[in-house]
């Protein structure tokens, strides 16, 4: 059975994201979450509509400022119990935005895998883009016809690298999409949850750095 922690923390976050996106930058947006069994861990699968068979997220639609112009954006997660099963944890990311519900080549993506064991960074981004001075720096040798897209720019690692409301303030303040009155306090109430919560991750892992901390600067107790 999956454990009463991980699926209550798991429905708060899916309703999270779902409010998240249904507030800002897209209509009717349903996150689902399912269920799996990895070896003696649990973890869940999180997407828009999220088939339970072939376990892939559906993409949604989003309202491009430029007429006839079809937006889709691609979001999922998976997330899973920390090292202590005491915290929720996301595991895997995607965040993609194309031009059709189908497409394989976008705008951008990024994404995130919890030590990524193929050498790239766990968390980067991938940009649709062409660059003649990139193509005249590939090493003929081993890289040849090797494209921009195909670069991970590296964005913050594991705890500090974008949030979903970095994704959605991008498409707004780059005019790229139409949003919802009101939406910047939706995204900064989002993020300020996510920086926070990255913070005290980093300070569990990280108790010498905390010790030395309070040791500088001390305890202030707020009135």
């Amino acid at each position: 059975m999956i454990s009463d922690k991980l699926l209550d923390q798991t429905t708060r976050f899916t309703k999270e994201i779902q409010g998240l996106l249904n507030c800002t930058i897209a209509d009717h947006v349903q996150i689902k979450a399912v269920a799996l069994q990895v070896g003696d861990d649990r973890l869940f699968m999180l997407g828009h509509l999220l088939d339970k068979r072939t376990l892939t997220a559906h993409r949604f639609r989003l309202r491009p400022r430029a007429a006839k112009v079809e937006l889709w954006m691609d979001v999922s997660f998976q997330l899973r119990l920390d090292a202590e099963r005491e915290h929720l944890m996301v595991h895997k990311s995607f965040f993609g935005v194309f031009p059709s519900q189908d497409a394989k080549h976008g705008l951008f993506h990024y994404d995130y895998e919890r030590d990524k064991a193929d050498g790239y960074p766990d968390a980067h981004l991938q940009v649709d883009a062409t660059s003649e001075l990139f193509s005249t720096l590939n090493d003929p040798r081993c890289d040849t016809g090797r494209s921009l897209a195909q670069l991970h720019f590296p964005v913050g690692g594991k705890r500090f690298r974008p949030c979903l409301e970095d994704i959605i303030e991008f498409l707004i303040v780059e005019r790229l999409v139409l949003a919802r009155d009101g939406y910047e306090k939706v995204i900064e109430a989002g993020r300020e949850g996510f920086r926070k919560n990255q913070l005290m991750a980093a300070m569990r892992r990280d108790r010498a750095t905390v010790e030395a901390f309070v040791a500088r600067y001390g305890i202030q107790s707020q009135a």
